[in-house]
């Protein structure tokens, strides 16, 4: 399990990661948006709770962004969220902020294209849909000259991420503005801890720790919707649609620590699955995971979705000089003297804020100010490192970055899916999933049998 040299250089050399931090660097790029007093329009593509969040928080940013257009691939979740931020923005008496025309709802799996095409070059489209569908959205985002917020994860396999990397060039091209939704960078006082640690605070850094330990998920039942419609409608609950629930619940904390380390793993040993799960799904319900850094360092992640067991919810950092405890559930980042959590030596100064008002509201000013600002490649990172993670368990092996980076898996076309397809995993005749067996499964094939 010894990092190798040679896996460091794959990294730099291959130009995957980013990981010293946000990719956001001052400068002028190609006008993308005109004066400042012009009406950015808005459109956004998925509408669960996530997509009317950011659609709030993008109108909540500009007094000059109307909303525009929705899609959903349900015609009752386009529908729901048009009439939903109607009666909200009427409530705060800036009805005229949402200007949603009945012709510009849309639904089905093309629904993003048909919204995407009523905007201008330069307007923004906010990605919320479900991860798998994310690589493809961007590109044609891309392709309209689009600015974009991207929701996390970016991608649920390794293609997805490629193709995300692909697009992105292309972004960069065109001076178009990316958000990603890791808007735990954007909390101001997780923001002044990272720096601490970087500064050398804490000393030298030995470890670090994440936990997401709580109640176990429920999912609805089958009942008569098609495999595709109730996966899509349940998407934290299936591998295809989110990347899984180690790709989708651990990937803040992972990368809040990814950040303070100012690098990103080279490795992973881990292991997880089903040990009182019996839900129709594909959720596990226990897994840890051990990744490694080309120094050696380790990072190890810890989690349970059981009943009645231990909760924790946060990343720790530990060094020479004591811990921090912080991240995601951590309202109030501290220094500690011991590695216990006892006696805190160091609180950062920075006022609470709303991350995900913030990470908008940083995105629409680079907008205004025509700065660049684009956070894709570290969001391709912070996608990476759960996804790599996933592949340990699935195959019971020890994974190097350059071997996860190389695997072909995807779960499937997801721009042929159609209101009639089989989903991209199937249940069985008693309504069971395949499950990855370690031993068996490969980082190109974990469903093999």
């Amino acid at each position: 399990m010894k990092p190798q040299e040679s896996r460091r250089n794959f990294l730099k050399q291959a130009g995957i990661f980013t990981a010293a931090g946000t990719m956001l660097v001052g400068g002028t790029v190609p006008k993308v948006h005109a004066a400042e007093n012009n009406t950015i329009k808005v459109a956004f593509i998925g509408c669960g709770g996530r997509g009317r969040g950011a659609a709030n928080q993008a109108l909540s940013a500009d007094p000059n962004t109307k909303l525009w257009a929705v899609a959903d691939v349900f015609r009752d979740r386009s529908q729901g969220a048009a009439n939903a931020l109607k009666a909200e923005f009427d409530g705060r008496e800036k009805g005229h902020q949402v200007d949603v025309a009945p012709d510009r709802i849309f639904d089905g799996f093309d629904a993003y294209k048909k919204a995407m095409d009523t905007l201008d070059p330069g307007d923004v489209v906010l990605l919320t849909s479900p991860p798998a569908f994310r690589p493809l959205h961007y590109a044609y985002a891309v392709e309209k000259g689009l600015n974009v917020f991207a929701e996390k994860p970016l991608a649920v396999d390794i293609p997805g991420l490629k193709s995300l990397q692909e697009s992105n060039k292309k972004a960069r091209e065109k001076g178009l503005k990316i958000a990603v939704g890791l808007n735990n960078r954007h909390y101001l006082r997780t923001e002044e801890t990272v720096k601490a640690i970087q500064d050398g605070k804490l000393g030298e850094l030995h470890s670090f720790l994440v936990y997401r330990c709580h109640a176990t998920h429920r999912v609805g039942p089958l009942g008569d919707q098609k495999p595709l419609h109730h996966q899509i409608r349940h998407l934290f609950n299936f591998n295809w649609t989110t990347g899984g629930f180690l790709v989708d619940a651990m990937i803040h904390n992972l990368d809040i620590c990814c950040w303070a380390n100012q690098q990103i793993p080279v490795g992973a040993l881990g292991m997880g699955g089903r040990l009182f799960r019996r839900v129709k799904d594909e959720m596990i319900d226990n897994a840890s995971i051990q990744f490694v850094f080309a120094d050696g360092k380790r990072m190890h992640m810890y989690c349970l979705t059981m009943d009645n067991t231990w909760t924790g919810f946060r990343s720790v950092v530990n060094g020479s000089k004591g811990c921090a405890i912080l991240g995601e559930g951590v309202g109030d980042p501290k220094f500690y003297e011991d590695w216990n959590g006892n006696k805190p030596f160091w609180t950062p100064q920075s006022e609470g804020n709303n991350s995900y008002q913030t990470e908008h509201d940083r995105f629409f000013k680079a907008i205004r100010d025509n700065q660049e600002w684009n956070e894709l490649d570290n969001g391709i990172d912070a996608t990476f490192i759960p996804i790599m993670g996933r592949m340990a368990i699935e195959t019971g092996q020890y994974v190097t970055a350059e071997q996860a980076w190389n695997s072909t898996f995807q779960y499937a076309d997801y721009g042929s899916l159609t209101f009639d397809s089989d989903a991209p995993v199937m249940p069985d005749e008693n309504g069971d999933y395949k499950i990855p067996v370690p031993g068996k499964a490969t980082i190109d094939n974990p469903y093999v049998t």
